[in-house]
């Protein structure tokens, strides 16, 4: 055995890959499993079709912890740019809402601020430099933003200013946040927008500035939105409808929701009230469950296949198969240790999602390093998963 053998040598990886661990930035281009592809299809349909009429497009994913929603999310930021879609799509983190007496900047701010400096000031500076050529642009933008001029000279004012730091904390501003130096700016502007529908208007006119200065729709997609699940009852909870509701009627927005529930009962109440779930729409609420023996087997099929350099083989590679008998379909394993490792990662056990089955494989290579093998067998999985 080398004095430092490194996975990726061992088995044979190609040279983007370190592990078989994915990490949704840095792997985003890759998606694996039938089921899943299928899935981010169709998402990508649905908001192609929706830029034709120039309106955003809203949906919620709900699926248990590890399933890969966040994987999804990063894979659709990653496929909508590289196939030109008529799109600005901004990942969300959604920050945790302890409960509905939260001040709505808590989860607004942080909305408005993952949009990247470099990508606002792009679009609302192409829209200030054009839109004297097209008046129809400032009637249409005040109209969003119930004619308050203040907020619209922030926005075509200090939106375009060269430091990122302005241009986050007009963001912040936008969403709710206290922002001092905003009166630096423009005149008697106030220091904090409290109004839930001033808040959401503030979404569509970002949304529209984009989509008349560039042609796209801006579609937000929220990570972690179970985080919402704590605003139920209170007095507050009015309040956090209403701002939720308005900002779910800007028609040049979408909103698209990673949820982690375990069934539609777990997906947050104020998601399900009737003036917000009629914008979703019932079809387009799409569960991401566990995995079954065929997801199980296309996800680390596809995995394997992508990951394994197989074109050409090695040498080595080769060798090592015709010693063992073994076929490259399943390569690192062994026939055996495969087909039992697809049917631990399937329906009717806690280890049926990606995020386990790629644990179980990391701690599988590494254990088969340790024992010198140059197989993953039926021997080693029962040393590394608990319960194999």
């Amino acid at each position: 055995m080398p004095a430092n053998p490194r996975l990726r040598e061992w088995f044979h990886l190609k040279p983007e890959f370190t592990s078989f661990k994915l990490v949704p930035q840095e792997h985003a281009r890759y998606l694996f499993g039938e089921r899943d592809t299928k899935l981010r299809d169709e998402l990508l349909m649905s908001l192609k079709e929706c830029a034709y009429s120039e309106r955003g497009y809203h949906s919620i994913i709900w699926g248990s912890s590890g399933r890969g929603k966040t994987h999804l999310a990063n894979n659709l930021l990653f496929n909508a740019k590289d196939d030109g879609l008529p799109l600005e799509l901004v990942y969300v983190d959604c920050p945790t809402i302890k409960s509905a007496k939260e001040p709505l900047k808590t989860f607004f701010s942080a909305v408005f601020k993952s949009i990247p400096p470099k990508t606002v000031k792009r679009f609302v500076t192409k829209y200030v430099e054009e839109k004297d050529s097209h008046p129809e642009w400032d009637k249409r933008v005040l109209t969003e933003l119930n004619q308050d001029r203040v907020i619209y000279r922030a926005i075509t004012e200090g939106l375009v200013l060269p430091h990122e730091g302005t241009v986050r904390g007009i963001l912040g501003w936008l969403g709710g946040e206290d922002y001092r130096n905003i009166s630096n700016i423009v005149d008697n502007a106030p220091e904090q927008l409290e109004d839930g529908g001033q808040i959401a208007r503030n979404f569509g006119a970002l949304g529209d500035m984009l989509l008349l200065a560039e042609e796209k729709n801006l579609i937000f997609l929220v990570d972690e939105a179970e985080r919402l699940q704590t605003i139920q009852s209170g007095e507050q909870y009015w309040t956090w409808l209403s701002a939720l509701r308005e900002s779910f009627r800007r028609t040049s927005v979408g909103l698209i929701l990673f949820i982690i529930a375990a069934n539609t009962d777990y997906i947050p109440r104020i998601l399900m009230e009737h003036e917000i779930y009629n914008r979703i729409g019932a079809s387009n609420i799409f569960s991401s469950p566990p995995f079954d023996p065929p997801d199980a087997e296309s996800f680390l099929k596809q995995l394997l296949a992508t990951m394994i350099q197989r074109d050409p083989v090695p040498k080595s590679l080769r060798q090592i198969l015709d010693e063992a008998g073994e076929p490259l379909e399943f390569y690192p394993f062994t026939e055996d240790a495969f087909r039992e490792f697809i049917q631990h990662h399937s329906v009717g056990t806690e280890e049926n999602k990606p995020q386990e089955l790629l644990n179980h494989l990391e701690r599988a290579a590494q254990r088969a390093i340790t024992l010198g093998k140059k197989l993953i067998d039926v021997q080693v999985l029962q040393q590394v998963v608990e319960g194999f």
